[in-house]
């Protein structure tokens, strides 16, 4: 991907770029429209309207022939198909939370600030096999160091977009999505520089549905406690944003190469007229 692409692209939704998939497939014939929307598993309408819209476009003629600029998008597609789910496989996102996860990102997220996710997730990557022999020869001395180490060697200055989640951890050791999880925007930022270096979320509200009685509730967190060295520590709000200090989390490979952190954190949140009861979560974050 690139800001040429870019520029000018249609940005359609992910069963709108299987109908061009599908197009593609079956060619020029008769009947066509009806054959994709069976496949698709939608009515006729839906996916003639999107085609009328990429006629006026140009990226198909009026039969339906993808053009040269066409074939150039739906090259740029694939592209963005193709490096996000492998941005997710990197994270080390469960392969069946890939499609909504795939879903969320190219229907709500600007192509050139995926462009910049995927590349940022690449020179990360790189920079860590770079790293590779001075960063184990540092392992010995300790998880403060190596800390250290992620944030003076290979985390550059600036502010940087990273993903995350959230996962609580049950009795029996499984993990499932934490409702703090709802309670963040699910993009958040890493900000190194001389002032420190921190991971940025933004609250976002909650929203979930009374077990008693089935009403709609709303709500938002209320607070959140971060684990440094064996000691817990406030999050101070502000502006609908709170900042947690590198300095607490745990930064290791994955294994693909790329650099995850986390950190632990208790969580309390206000939904409805209830205030739910801190729990413990594990909080996630990728480059």
């Amino acid at each position: 991907m690139n800001n040429q692409d870019n520029r000018n692209l249609l940005h359609p939704s992910m069963l709108q770029i299987q109908y061009l998939l599908e197009l593609e497939k079956v060619g020029k014939k008769r009947g066509s429209v009806a054959m994709i929307a069976n496949t698709c598993g939608v009515s006729h309408g839906p996916v003639s309207r999107f085609f009328k819209e990429c006629i006026g476009k140009g990226y198909l003629t009026e039969k339906y022939e993808f053009t040269t600029e066409g074939a150039h998008a739906l090259l740029t597609y694939k592209r963005i198909l193709r490096d996000v789910r492998t941005y997710l496989k990197t994270m080390n996102i469960p392969e069946k939370e890939i499609p909504e996860k795939m879903k969320q990102l190219i229907e709500n997220v600007d192509y050139d600030l995926l462009r910049t996710m995927v590349r940022n997730a690449r020179q990360t990557t790189e920079r860590t096999v770079e790293g590779k022999n001075e960063q184990e020869q540092k392992n010995s001395q300790g998880e403060k160091d190596s800390n250290a180490y992620f944030i003076e060697k290979i985390l550059e200055k600036g502010k940087f977009q990273v993903g995350i989640a959230i996962h609580q951890i049950s009795r029996n050791s499984e993990t499932r999505l934490s409702m703090a999880h709802q309670g963040f925007e699910h993009l958040a930022c890493i900000r190194n520089n001389t002032r420190g270096s921190w991971l940025e979320l933004t609250i976002r509200e909650i929203y979930g549905r009374s077990r008693i009685d089935g009403t709609e509730m709303s709500g938002h967190l209320s607070s959140l406690k971060y684990e440094k060295q064996g000691q817990l520590y406030e999050a101070v709000i502000k502006n609908g944003k709170l900042r947690i200090p590198l300095s607490a989390c745990h930064f290791f490979r994955g294994r693909m190469g790329n650099v995850k952190g986390t950190v632990h954190i208790t969580v309390a949140c206000n939904v409805g007229n209830a205030h739910m009861p801190e729990s413990t979560a594990v909080l996630t974050f990728w480059m």
